[in-house]
């Protein structure tokens, strides 16, 4: 039996499938309208003078989205989450018509900086929760895990926050949360993937410093389950207290041993984590010897096995354009005296680049082994990607990839920072000329088209974009797919 998909992004669009037929450039997908699908959730990032990038500097990193069926009625329902905007519950009613359904359900969220949010039945009742993560600084930063409730008389699934009396009211800034069953106790646990709140100037001895020396303040977290839905602190004792700019986190079986291992995407100088399983409720961090390199501003990550050959393979996001203006404009030339003391610090070979980790299977040693080929295959750039999903998408067996990209703002503009200090903007802030807010607003943006690749052969990816009917220049972050119309 077919597969068809619907893909949906974060904070942009709704896209459903049509069934292909005999009519030559038939598109995969038709894009469904706000006004037809009832689904208008906007992640509107308002700017005033104490609330904007340069008083935060992760102002963009954007929310999220998760799909699954929190009422039971067989339709997979959407969750937004905004950072500046209240979070957006939309019932499935069927046919691609939604209800939005967020003030009843009670999961709109309070002003929290809202960032990623995954969807699991952490209690083993058979119902759905939501884990929505928090960073930010201008608010709590306490993570929230909505319990479900059940749903109410008019059939609407109900929700209470029990992310405190659950041990899992993490403080730490989170971008997302992964669920897996860490200790091999048959109930799954909760790792919490921390982005550390760090100077854009932060030199690579004082980032050696804090990977080598972790706290847990500042570490990435993993919760084990008691097997009731109740949480305790088991981050140290898997070995996995670190230090690290998490953007994503994976969770999969990549050695084919049964367990669940995990990847941690780490931004900026800071190490990816690659942890493997050891069976025992431990994890040993095998990052060097498993691959030659990573991205240097690792972002999203996904796996699959892309060639078919029963060994799971994975992507990671940087943030490099394809356009050789955007490029030039945006992004740092390549620094060989940062390069080499970023490696003798002990944190591997980092390229600026997205990364396609071949799975190429089990050395003798009994450690498997990754080759990148993301530039042989086509996907190393896709400009400032968040998001990345492996799916086959146009059914014929073999996994397509689907890239989010875009920031609201240019932040890394070298014209723009040009302009700041020929202007001495900093002096006119400070003696009350310009305002954050006003300075802000002059920065400059690009809306981008997401990326859609088709895998051509287990090997090569093509952009798609076109010819599937998937367009859409914008901004975009957080990204799911399902099955929406039960087709």
């Amino acid at each position: 039996m077919k597969r068809y998909i619907t893909l949906l992004i974060g904070i942009v669009s709704i896209f459903s499938c049509e069934e292909k037929t005999t009519v030559q450039n038939q598109k995969i997908f038709e894009a469904i309208s706000s006004e037809n699908s009832n689904v208008d959730f906007s992640n509107d990032l308002i700017v005033n003078d104490s609330i904007n990038f340069f008083k935060y500097g992760y102002y963009y990193m954007g929310g999220g989205v998760s799909i699954g069926d929190l009422n039971g009625d067989g339709l997979q329902d959407l969750y937004f989450t905004g950072n500046r905007v209240e979070n957006k519950l939309y019932l499935n009613r069927g046919d691609l018509q939604f209800e939005d359904i967020t003030t009843v359900a009670g999961v709109a969220a309070d002003d929290r900086w809202i960032t990623g949010v995954a969807m699991h039945d952490v209690n083993a009742d058979g119902l759905l929760d939501i884990s929505v993560s928090v960073a930010g600084i201008w608010a709590s930063t306490k993570n929230i895990l909505y319990i479900n409730q059940g749903v109410n008389e008019q059939g609407i699934p109900t929700f209470q926050d029990e992310a405190e009396s659950r041990g899992v009211a993490d403080e730490g800034l989170t971008i997302q949360t992964t669920f897996f069953d860490a200790d091999q106790d048959g109930d799954i646990d909760m790792y919490v993937a921390n982005y550390q709140q760090t100077s854009f100037g932060t030199l690579i001895p004082e980032y050696k410093e804090k990977v080598d020396n972790p706290k847990w303040e500042s570490s990435d977290h993993l919760y084990i389950n008691d097997g009731s839905g109740y949480f305790t602190d088991g981050t140290e004792a898997a070995g996995m207290l670190n230090f690290g700019l998490a953007v994503g986190v994976l969770a999969t079986d990549f050695n084919n041993d049964n367990l669940t291992d995990l990847y941690v995407s780490n931004d900026f100088n800071t190490p990816d984590n690659f942890y493997f399983n050891n069976g025992d409720g431990t994890f040993t961090d095998l990052s060097k010897e498993t691959m030659q390199h990573t991205s240097f501003y690792g972002m999203g990550v996904d796996a699959a096995d892309i060639n078919n050959d029963g060994l799971m393979d994975f992507t990671q996001m940087d943030m490099t354009p394809a356009d050789n203006f955007r490029s030039k404009a945006n992004m740092a030339s390549m620094d060989i005296d940062g390069f080499w003391q970023n490696v003798n610090a002990g944190f591997h070979y980092q390229y600026m680049y997205n990364t396609l980790q071949l799975n190429q299977g089990i050395k003798p040693d009994g450690k498997p082994f990754f080759s990148d080929v993301a530039k042989m295959s086509g996907i190393d750039k896709t400009d400032w990607s968040w998001a990345c999903l492996f799916a086959d998408y146009d059914n014929d067996g073999l996994n397509d990839l689907y890239v989010t990209n875009g920031t609201r703002r240019d932040i890394n503009n070298k014209d723009f920072f040009k302009w700041m200090d020929r202007l001495d903007i900093k002096m006119k802030i400070k003696y009350k000329e310009l305002t954050f807010a006003e300075v802000t607003e002059k920065l400059p943006f690009k809306r981008i088209d997401n990326y859609i690749f088709k895998n051509l052969d287990g090997q090569q990816f093509e952009r798609s974009n076109e010819d599937w009917g998937i367009q859409f220049e914008g901004f975009s972050n957080g990204a799911a797919y399902a099955d929406l119309d039960n087709d």
